[in-house]
């Protein structure tokens, strides 16, 4: 296991998606292999896709295209719930998408794993909701900004932080006001929370399991160690 180097692609659904899921894939990886693995060099990279396609064939061209140029040893794939659990999306978008990828010879990279936030990615930007209040710079609490609870219970975690955004943004003197907007949120918060916080939600938990097993697969991490 020593001296490896691991290539993963990342297609998430948008740009804010991405600059919260790079650095929080990239922090799970390298515990999963510090903790089961040994020296591995991880490099992830976005790959781009026609968003005027169908969703399989979004993945399967950008897989295509991609390899090309680089070759990549595992693809993650996001896309939101937008439901109470990731059975539609599995039905709708997964399911036939590893169905194509597995009788399709050309594509070299054939290790695929979901990422489904439920009900959307802002949902694990509040796993941490002191992280989260800390770096919105507010004494109000999580209950006066309406964000008490499992925030995978949210079904618009967007529409949430935008409510408590609004609501600190107001009480700014007009002189000095500089409204926070949600998306100057998404990098920082993926960059700082914790990942054993994202594990306490069952969509991230099912992320975590799938991404070990693809590592265990490939022979980048044994969990037995």
């Amino acid at each position: 296991m020593n001296n490896k180097q691991l290539f993963i692609g990342l297609i998430s659904e948008g740009t804010t998606d991405t600059r919260f899921l790079f650095s929080v894939v990239e922090r799970t990886v390298e515990q999963l292999v510090f903790n089961f693995g040994g020296s591995t060099e991880i490099y992830i990279e976005e790959l781009k896709k026609d968003s005027g396609k169908k969703f399989v064939n979004q993945i399967v061209d950008a897989n295509l295209a991609h390899q090309k140029e680089n070759f990549i040893n595992i693809l993650l794939v996001h896309s939101d719930a937008d439901y109470k659990d990731d059975s539609k999306v599995l039905d709708e978008k997964f399911f036939p998408l590893l169905e194509e990828i597995k009788a399709n010879d050309e594509v070299l990279c054939k290790e695929i794993v979901p990422v489904i936030p439920v009900h959307m990615i802002e949902s694990w930007m509040l796993a941490d909701i002191d992280l989260f209040l800390d770096e919105i710079s507010t004494n109000k609490t999580k209950t006066e900004l309406g964000l008490n609870g499992n925030s995978e219970t949210f079904t618009n975690p967007k529409n949430k932080i935008k409510e408590a955004l609004q609501i600190i943004n107001q009480e700014k003197p007009k002189k000095r006001r500089k409204d926070l907007q949600i998306s100057d949120l998404y990098q920082i918060m993926g960059q700082k929370i914790e990942i054993d916080k994202l594990i306490q939600l069952n969509s991230f938990s099912k992320f975590y399991r799938q991404i070990s097993d693809s590592l265990q697969k490939l022979k980048y991490i044994n969990k037995k160690l």
